[in-house]
């Protein structure tokens, strides 16, 4: 969200008003806004262009074809939930989201976390060589090389 001026009375108000609270003017930068929605995601540099709906389902996408499973996927929210099986550096899998910051109408930055699960009688679960972090970072590279394609 950035602040703007109104054309009519010059008061500071967010690009994303329909109309100035002040003047009723209407938001020049909401009108174009609302007619440029992407109907794609595409990548420019580190930020995804696109609607959250839109990184929501590639990144659903992006999980499965990681052969992940994805736990939940909230629009509203921007977050994307998954956990992993067992693997080589982790008897227990890995728990992560996926959520998406929009850092100015229609841009995206993608980030994440996750940790080790904790199943049965297993006291603790330990993150060993940021195997939990290299899973949220292979989402993320999935995301970009299908949004490229």
């Amino acid at each position: 969200m950035a602040l703007i001026q109104c054309e009519d009375c010059g008061r500071d108000v967010s690009d994303r008003a329909p109309a100035c609270p002040n003047c009723g003017c209407p938001i020049a930068a909401a009108d174009i806004a609302a007619t440029e929605a992407p109907t794609t995601v595409t990548v420019s540099g580190d930020k995804f262009i696109g609607t959250k709906a839109l990184l929501i389902k590639l990144s659903v996408k992006a999980i499965q074809s990681l052969n992940y499973k994805v736990d939940a996927a909230d629009e509203t929210s921007g977050l994307v939930s998954f956990t992993t099986g067992m693997t080589w550096g982790s008897w227990s899998g890995v728990s992560g989201s996926i959520y998406f910051d929009e850092v100015e109408p229609f841009h995206f930055e993608a980030s994440g976390n996750a940790k080790q699960n904790v199943k049965g009688r297993q006291i603790a679960a330990f993150d060993i060589g940021g195997e939990a972090k290299g899973k949220v970072d292979k989402v993320i590279q999935e995301m970009r090389l299908l949004a490229s394609r």
